[in-house]
């Protein structure tokens, strides 16, 4: 049974989609201005689904605004103190107490739908009908459109319930385990910080699609150059779990309060350029656990590392020579020799080759931030579909030959005459 958000994954059956996970599961918060309807919601929502929980959930006025703008999915700003934050969402949630009840629906009926906001995604229209039903009752009488909030499929559930409710509660949900709370006063996991790298990566586990680019191997114990390099697929989403503060001119960099001290984040997504598309994309579906936190690949470590050591940065740290030179000797990379690493045309060569191999591409990252060597970058492919410069050095490609395998020769060859 699935634990984790990224084990999750939508197929379509005839005329239908479903997901892999045993179940479907979602949540309904009745903000303030739907408090007088509890009864009438819960038979509703009793009558359609097998109830799992309902409870009274109590945030602190300290968190209040981070809470919520967390649960929505809004960025928190760096540049405004968290006694002056004001989320745009604090109105329609109307105060921090508010009901949630927690539901399992064994007949999911998912296609993509629209929300009121224009999102199209894939959704429960179980659950969105009941939504819409209970938001008609209360704007019946008050006027008031969303006094009801819901997440309208599985990722949205892993999203939200572990943030709302932490880690023992949403395993024992998602095993279809009732639980008996009437009260609970908490805030979202991590408001005010994360007591240590454990309990934030157990959260990140469960509520996105991340892996950790570098610098893994002391977590989850320590974290000696305090920053964290991540890869996800939706930087928001993973930004608002790790309840991060985000740069307003750059989303997906920011800190975070880990053991009260203050850690920088570099939040790389599919589609930022910073990687190709496919090899992002690649990259996060070939991830592995490693001590309880999802880090590349062996290969795709090596690879992504040299990229960045080669491409994204002026100098090659001593730390990477010795991770290449341990993974080379694993993964059986006869090829590869440490003193290529002060080579600039030797190294775009084998770059080249593994991308010409992948079908991935080189463009500038949207992050103008981000390092170029020119040197490197030269010689991988780009949009366009050739390098950006010709290997014509005859001694160079006799030592080429002598060292690279004959396969990405021929890679390299094929990828040059287009």
């Amino acid at each position: 049974m699935s634990l984790y958000y990224s084990d999750i994954f939508f197929k379509q059956q005839a005329n239908a989609f479903a997901h892999n996970h045993e179940g479907d599961y979602a949540c309904f918060a009745l903000w303030q201005t739907a408090r007088p309807y509890r009864e009438q919601i819960r038979d509703l929502l009793s009558s359609e689904f097998t109830v799992l929980l309902e409870t009274e959930i109590e945030w602190s006025e300290e968190h209040f605004h981070s809470n919520a703008s967390r649960l929505y999915e809004a960025p928190i700003y760096s540049d405004i103190p968290q006694g002056d934050l004001r989320s745009g969402h604090a109105k329609k949630i109307g105060g921090n107490k508010f009901i949630l009840f927690v539901v399992k629906d064994n007949s999911p009926e998912y296609t993509y739908a629209m929300s009121v906001s224009g999102k199209i995604e894939m959704s429960n229209l179980n659950i969105v009908r009941a939504k819409y039903q209970m938001r008609d009752w209360i704007e019946k009488d008050t006027g008031i459109k969303y006094g009801v909030h819901s997440t309208n499929n599985i990722l949205e559930f892993f999203f939200q319930v572990p943030l709302l409710l932490g880690k023992e509660r949403f395993n024992k949900l998602i095993n279809g385990k009732e639980i008996k709370e009437d009260y609970i006063q908490k805030d979202l996991e991590g408001a005010g910080g994360w007591k240590n790298y454990q309990e934030m990566f157990d959260i990140l586990n469960m509520t996105t699609n991340y892996l950790v680019q570098r610098g893994f191997e002391t977590l989850p114990d320590s974290n000696p150059e305090m920053d964290i390099d991540f890869l996800t697929d939706n930087y928001q989403r993973l930004a608002s779990s790790l309840g991060a503060n985000q740069y307003k001119n750059k989303l997906y960099k920011g800190t975070v309060l880990v053991k009260k001290q203050e850690v920088s984040l570099d939040i790389r997504f599919v589609g930022d350029k910073y990687y190709s598309v496919n090899w992002a994309q690649d990259m996060l579906s070939n991830k592995e656990m490693h001590k309880g936190i999802f880090v590349p690949r062996k290969d795709d470590y090596f690879f992504s590392l040299l990229f960045h050591a080669k491409v994204q940065k002026a100098q090659v740290k001593e730390k990477y020579v010795a991770i290449f030179e341990d993974i080379a000797k694993e993964l059986k990379f006869e090829w590869y020799k440490t003193e290529f690493l002060e080579n600039d045309e030797i190294i775009g060569k084998i770059l080249n080759g593994y991308f010409s191999g992948h079908s991935y591409i080189y463009e500038d990252p949207i992050d103008n931030g981000v390092y170029k060597n020119n040197a490197v970058i030269q010689y991988l492919p780009t949009i366009e579909g050739a390098p950006q410069k010709k290997i014509k050095n005859k001694r160079l490609k006799a030592f080429a030959r002598k060292v690279l395998p004959e396969s990405m020769i021929k890679s390299i060859k094929k990828t040059l005459k287009r």
